[in-house]
């Protein structure tokens, strides 16, 4: 339906660590900054976390796609070892666990290591040197794991 608006369930809003209003400037509670980072958005590429309402005030959050992936993948991270539908080899009956995984999966860039060819999972620490070529995954330089063992010296 065009004008609904998507509603980020409290669960997902808590696990992300959203911060209070009160912690926030004018730009960041009304969206026109990350809630977390800060940095300007745009609309196309904006994550809106839903409309909140504290105390009797609404308010806005949204955030760049970056943070939203690392806060995702940090709270599916800490989440995930103490549930048990998380850990089941199925892992589907957690509305939360899945919840987060959608969020790192839609706001993670794919990136792949060309010394091994491998992605770039979300939360791998990785590298991008300039070089002349393009790499695979498009960042414009080189990219490397950090730790990767067939790292090109």
């Amino acid at each position: 339906m065009s004008g609904e608006t998507t509603r980020t369930p409290g669960s997902v809003l808590a696990a992300l660590a959203l911060p209070s209003r009160t912690e926030l400037d004018e730009a960041r509670a009304a969206g026109r900054s990350c809630v977390w980072g800060g940095e300007p958005l745009e609309n196309p590429t904006a994550v809106d976390l839903g409309v909140q309402l504290v105390d009797g005030r609404t308010w806005f959050p949204r955030a760049c796609p970056t943070c939203t992936a690392q806060r995702a993948h940090q709270a599916l991270v800490a989440h995930a070892p103490m549930c048990p539908a998380c850990r089941s080899e199925d892992a589907t009956d957690c509305p939360l666990g899945a919840a987060l995984r959608h969020l790192v999966a839609a706001h993670t860039p794919v990136r792949y290591c060309c010394a091994c060819s491998r992605q770039i999972g979300p939360g791998e620490e990785y590298e991008t040197h300039q070089s002349q070529s393009q790499s695979p995954s498009g960042a414009g330089g080189a990219t490397t794991h950090t730790a990767c063992p067939r790292r090109r010296r």
